[in-house]
């Protein structure tokens, strides 16, 4: 009986070996980039939030109101809230480092290592809004003197301004 060899391969059968994708490591940087600022405008807010409150007087034992000095008054007194959340600025310089960047590659890299320098650069650049803001707005925050505010002299709060937005609110006392 006569031996038989196997069929001979076609073309669609042959497995072809992988080769790299030419740009490859610069749509990983790419990646990498759009990561860390996802991450980065995640955490940010997560981490900005903040809150302080005062109020100076109350109430006496029989339901009246005391102003900041524990004398009786008619008149309820004034509270003093503030509200720490992120900023649309913070929002705004992380997109704007982004848009930038993207195009500065497409314009000046001339090679695949000055495309991804510029890319992990940007990355960084991020990163460091992102942690400082968060860093700087929470210090800045904690170092407001609420407790010293005066509802009859007012009092002027300078806010950690472009790192987070505040919001305040006075309001009376609520019995």
């Amino acid at each position: 009986m006569p031996q038989l060899s196997p069929p001979a391969p076609d073309a669609a059968t042959i497995p072809r070996p992988r080769t790299a994708l030419a740009g490859r490591e610069l749509v990983v940087q790419i990646r990498r980039l759009l990561i860390v600022t996802l991450v980065v405008c995640l955490v940010y807010p997560t981490f900005i939030g903040a809150s302080s409150s005062f109020c100076p007087g109350g109430f006496d034992a029989d339901g009246g109101f005391l102003d900041g000095n524990g004398q009786p008054t008619e008149i309820a007194p004034e509270c003093l809230s503030l509200q720490m959340g992120p900023s649309p600025l913070v929002f705004a310089a992380i997109a704007a480092i982004v848009l930038m960047t993207l195009g500065r590659v497409i314009r000046v890299a001339n090679d695949l290592e000055s495309a991804t320098r510029m890319l992990r650069r940007a990355a960084l650049a991020i990163m460091i809004v992102g942690g400082v803001s968060v860093v700087v707005a929470q210090v800045w925050f904690g170092l407001l003197p609420v407790r010293e505010w005066d509802p009859q002299s007012g009092y002027f709060f300078l806010f950690p301004f472009p790192f987070a937005s505040v919001d305040l609110t006075v309001a009376p006392l609520a019995p």
